[in-house]
């Protein structure tokens, strides 16, 4: 099943989330970003799904890891993260 993260906090920080989840060997394609004003606030969504050889468990696992390294590294009130399955369920 699909799993959509949507990220919103600092624009400089969404690269960074993305690079952490690739690091993870999470596979998406170039995010939609919206950035609100000149504020330096995005709101980026990823859309994820697991690929022939990761099952829904893993990709659960490994988004759970990059998103914890993210909150380690940058602290866990630097961004709001939400992972929802793609159907907009939690």
């Amino acid at each position: 099943m699909p799993k959509t993260i949507t990220y919103r906090g600092a624009a400089v920080l969404a690269g960074a989330l993305a690079h952490l989840l690739r690091e993870e060997g999470v596979e998406f394609d170039q995010p939609r970003e919206q950035r609100t004003g000149v504020a330096e606030v995005a709101v980026t969504v990823i859309d994820v799904r697991a690929g022939e050889t990761v099952s829904d468990e893993a990709l659960g696992a490994m988004i759970g890891a990059a998103v914890a390294k993210f909150e380690k590294r940058f602290g866990d009130d630097a961004a709001a993260i939400e992972i929802t399955n793609g159907d907009g369920q939690g």
